[in-house]
């Protein structure tokens, strides 16, 4: 396990811990998702989805570590409420999943992104277990937004098929 992945590893260890404690259903999506479904691009941020009634709570409890947030935030791919945190050198980037859309690059419309926690599948991070969003998701909504990131990440995620 190289530097990264040791930095991406405690911060996760640290985020599960305390969203375990406060008893708060989780996603992980984005980036780290893909890795664990066999992309190999680097993990820059660890993206998770939180439902929108645990983001007050989550923003008490890790005060210390915002940097962004909460709030609602638009770009060209995303539409949705969330906050970044820094922990130890490592971004961890929280999302609203009642309140996510995404640009269908394809369709050229907004998508509502429907996040259902208990519809997640388990997979492993270096000893680490977490949910990780529906495989079949992850990549639909990765060809629909459509950015090299995405389109790399697909590339790796369908060989593995």
């Amino acid at each position: 396990m190289d530097i990264a992945q040791r930095q991406i590893k405690r911060a996760l260890e640290w985020i599960t811990g305390i969203l375990t404690r406060l008893d708060i259903p989780y996603q992980v999506t984005g980036g780290l998702a893909a890795n664990l479904y066999g992309a190999s691009r680097d993990i820059h941020d660890i993206d998770i989805y939180v439902p929108g009634e645990a983001m007050g709570k989550l923003e008490e409890e890790l005060q210390t570590y915002i940097e962004f947030g909460p709030t609602h935030y638009t770009d060209r791919h995303w539409d949705l409420v969330f906050m970044s945190l820094d922990y130890s050198g490592q971004k961890i980037e929280f999302a609203d999943a009642d309140r996510v859309h995404y640009f269908d690059s394809e369709n050229r419309r907004w998508v509502r992104k429907s996040i259902k926690f208990e519809k997640s599948e388990t997979k492993e991070f270096h000893g680490i277990e977490v949910p990780v969003m529906p495989r079949d998701q992850l990549i639909d909504y990765k060809r629909r937004l459509n950015r090299e990131v995405d389109r790399q990440d697909l590339s790796e995620i369908e060989e593995e098929s």
